[in-house]
């Protein structure tokens, strides 16, 4: 480090140089950057949404949906509106579904025409796409001339997130039918609400965290140079680290939003302990070269192993089952490494170059010192650490029945028209694949018909009525040709299998949904056997989530907490310490979730599970930093004395830590208005305010009962009672200065 320190002080313009270079280079990359806004996509093998979504693409050609509604237009404006849906690219053939398509397969003639001309008074059918009728009422030609609301549904050939499935609903939302009163949903549109509501807003998310972060930074360093250093440090940590994110096949959409806020606001302390080292090293010498290669050797052994516990946190999170879990902690890790290197290598640099500046624009820092808190903390230590030990249970008991939400990935946008109602109450669709066998199918639709939540049920033997369903299915289990003027049958059935969509008027993640689900289950079971049928949609998506994040929450506490206890075992020479310091987070952990829980919140899964790791990885760093203090005092004075002294001198520290991520954080969450980006920013912004107060207030006191019984060495007692005439002399000092003013 000594050598590295000494090139770097001597190339400095050289350095400056690549490092603009590459900077430009992480811009243009970042551009190339696959996002996937598919969230349901991380789900992992081996799960119903994931069979049946993999079973659907290889067996039907079909990897997303839409669901289109269109108000107060009568039948030949739709005739033009779907014309213009078929000619884009992304819908499979015959993927666009609506009245008219069996209207137009009817007028068409064929061998069984008259079959689907019945169709066109089955009041399923007319229920589903030709919604706002009487009941019993049929569709005749006078209708076509009326004006009412048309249903359309989409069977894309391409991936939700993919750039042609969200080109093809931004078209037929602001072009297509940019003139009429319409709504769009299905798992396209829902991908596509997330990818705006992230990306559109990406630049609002570092603006105001920017702003926000130089104004605290401006309160707590010594000049008014120092943000700027600080903030050109860390952006160009931030700018490659999402231009190398080009290596990876994809980010998600919500670690390409999170990871620079996070990683701005996890990496500050780095610069500024370089800061600090630089400017207590000026004291010993005037030569400001040899100042910055004494403190980067100096500041690289703290901010290291302070890195090493934030990255040990990330990497609890490659053990999600959950995939999305391992893209975040990559990226995390990475930007925790690469501001790592910016700070040790670019940061000088920059300080060595902005010197006269520097002191030119130098101030006072405006935080309080903290020497009440101190004495409160260490006065009172036995009621704290009661209160706390009286906490946990309830706190425990709490964040276990907190309320989780599972595809919530906007904010509400307020009351809803009738087409947006009812596309809601279609997008809610459970999604069947079952063996074509025309007895078995009809069983089925007959109970499904029982069930009170069912609005719609679409597929092949909905249509087709027995007489003819039997001769139909005896022809797709044999693969033989179909009927003229029969080829919508491709997109319900194929190679031996049938699909339904089944939809459900409830909410993916109420309670009804998941009874409905149940119900389902059991009529399928018991018409096919269990393990005949492949089930996917929302409401499946939710159950299995329900089913992974217990598993997930309890992974990533269970490995956080041992790859980082390791590393403070190692830190701190001790056994005891890493124990009390985690369990001072941990703590502060279940008091961050029980807050959610008192209120009434639901917290996204997402955000359940991750809190754990990045509160604990980035917030452990406050409690390191007041009990290496403490243990070091604690060698030359008693364990009260030295609690005191460790938290007047590491408060400010704390408190700027502190103020630095709950600010960065708490900025994004009060403008995104996409949920799980908020939640997490919002879990970890609160979570940072808790752990920084209980390091500051039952840290101490916990630390002081535990270690009040030590016993001073003699030359501990020396020191410490040379400690006390130095002080004593230093206040008889300023006595006399105050007499004297």
């Amino acid at each position: 480090m000594n050598k590295l320190a000494k090139f770097i002080v001597k190339h400095k313009i050289l350095i400056i140089g690549l490092t603009a270079l590459i900077s430009i280079a992480s811009i243009v990359a970042m551009l190339y950057v696959n996002v996937n806004s598919d969230i349901l996509s991380y789900l992992p093998d081996g799960y119903d949404m994931t069979e049946g979504m993999d079973f659907m693409r290889e067996n039907f050609d079909m990897q997303g949906d839409a669901i289109i509604g269109v108000a107060d237009v009568d039948y030949a404006t739709m005739v033009a509106i779907t014309d213009q849906i078929k000619a884009e690219n992304g819908i499979k053939d015959g993927g666009v579904i609506w009245l008219g398509m069996i209207l137009e397969m009817a007028e068409g003639g064929g061998q069984m025409a008259d079959v689907v001309a019945e169709l066109t008074s089955n009041e399923d059918i007319l229920n589903l796409f030709y919604p706002k009728r009487n009941a019993g009422e049929p569709f005749t030609e006078e209708t076509k001339l009326q004006k009412g609301n048309y249903m359309i549904m989409l069977q894309l050939n391409v991936p939700t997130s993919s750039t042609e499935a969200l080109d093809l609903v931004e078209k037929i939302d602001k072009v297509i039918l940019a003139d009429y009163d319409h709504a769009i949903g299905g798992s396209t549109q829902m991908t596509k609400e997330i990818f705006d509501s992230t990306i559109g807003e990406i630049w609002k998310y570092i603006l105001v965290a920017v702003l926000v972060m130089f104004i605290i930074l401006l309160c707590t360093t010594t000049s008014l140079v120092e943000p700027f250093i600080f903030m050109l440090t860390l952006g160009v940590s931030i700018l490659i680290n999402m231009g190398t994110n080009i290596i990876l096949p994809s980010v998600s959409v919500v670690t390409f939003a999170s990871s620079a806020i996070l990683q701005l606001g996890l990496s500050m302390d780095y610069a500024i302990f370089l800061m600090h080292a630089y400017a207590e090293e000026c004291t010993k010498t005037l030569d400001e070269t040899l100042a910055m290669e004494r403190a980067i050797p100096k500041t690289f052994s703290t901010i290291s192993s302070s890195a090493l516990t934030t990255v040990f946190g990330f990497l609890a999170l490659f053990f999600m089952k959950f995939e999305i879990g391992a893209d975040l902690g990559i990226v995390l890790a990475k930007g925790v490494f690469l501001s790592l290197v910016t700070v040790i290598i670019v940061q000088p640099c920059l300080m060595l170059m902005m010197t006269k500046l520097h002191k030119k624009t130098s101030h006072r820092i405006f935080l309080p010192k903290l020497k009440s808190v101190a004495s409160f903390s260490v006065r009172n230590r036995k009621v704290i650490v009661v209160v706390a030990l009286l906490l946990i249970v309830p706190c425990v008991i709490m964040q276990s029945k907190l309320n989780l939400s599972y595809i919530k990935f906007t904010y509400d946008d307020g009351e809803k028209t009738e087409i947006e109602q009812t596309v809601d109450s279609m997008s809610n669709s459970v999604i069947a694949i079952v063996p074509v066998n025309a007895s078995k199918n009809y069983a089925f639709l007959e109970d499904v018909k029982e069930m009170d939540n069912v609005t719609a049920m679409m597929g092949l033997y909905s249509m087709i009525p027995p007489e003819y369903g039997n001769l139909l299915g005896y022809m797709l289990e044999r693969n033989l040709p179909l009927p003229e003027g029969f080829e919508m049958v491709s997109n319900f059935a194929n190679n031996g299998y049938t699909m339904y969509s089944i939809m459900v008027n409830c909410e993916a993640e109420s309670e009804e949904a998941s009874q409905a689900l149940a119900q389902i289950r059991t009529m399928l079971d018991d018409n096919f056997g269990s393990g005949k049928y492949y089930i996917t949609g929302m409401s499946q998506a939710v159950e299995d989530l329900k089913e992974i994040t217990p598993i997930d929450n309890a992974i990533v506490n269970v490995v956080s907490v041992l790859l980082i206890f390791i590393v403070l075992m190692i830190a701190l020479k001790s056994i005891k310490l890493p124990v009390l310091l985690i369990a001072v987070i941990e703590l502060g952990i279940f008091i961050n979730l029980s807050i959610s829980y008192v209120f009434g919140q639901s917290v996204n899964f997402m955000a359940y599970i991750i809190i754990s790791a990045i509160q604990l990885g980035a917030t452990v760093d406050y409690a390191i930093l007041y009990t290496v203090k403490y243990q070091r005092y604690l060698d030359v004075m008693p364990a009260k004395e030295a609690s005191y002294r460790a938290l007047r001198d590491s408060g400010v520290s704390i408190l700027t830590s502190v103020a630095i991520m709950a600010g960065c954080c708490l900025s994004v969450a009060l403008v995104t208005s996409n949920r799980i980006v908020g939640e997490i920013t919002l879990m970890i912004a609160r979570g940072s305010i808790i752990s920084g107060l209980l390091t500051l207030l039952v840290l101490p006191a916990l630390l002081v009962v535990t270690t009040g019984n030590r016993k001073l060495k003699k030359e501990g007692k020396r020191a410490s009672k040379e400690l006390k005439k130095q002080e004593k002399k230093a206040l008889a000092q300023d006595a006399e200065k105050a007499v004297e003013a």
